[in-house]
């Protein structure tokens, strides 16, 4: 199933996630995500989140819920159509894992 494309642009996305990691500057280092069907075959846009170690260890719930508050209100994904998914993951866990799917979060 290939999702449609044509509904919301990467240049869209691209933008609301520059604004959200502007704005959440230093909790959220990176934002990444990919367009695709999820388990079930529905059209589905997963974001890969990177937050510093102090965000994860002192104010993880409110650096989610405002990235995805603010994700949300820019981008509607869900009235599009589509599933949303998010992850998150710190830096050094990720430095420990090195998880090659997230690689492209730390460039």
């Amino acid at each position: 199933m290939q999702l449609p494309s044509g509904l919301v642009h990467d240049s869209q996305i691209n933008a609301a996630i520059t604004d959200v990691c502007r704005q959440l500057a230093p909790d959220v280092k990176r934002i990444r995500y990919d367009r695709r069907p999820d388990w079930s075959g529905d059209d589905a846009v997963y974001f890969r989140i990177l937050i510093s170690d102090d965000a994860a260890s002192a104010r993880l719930r409110e650096t989610m819920k405002k990235t995805v508050s603010m994700l949300e209100s820019c981008l509607d994904l869900e009235a599009l159509g589509f599933f949303v998914y998010y992850n998150v993951r710190s830096e050094s866990e990720q430095a420990a894992l090195r998880d090659k799917s997230w690689e492209d979060v730390l460039s």
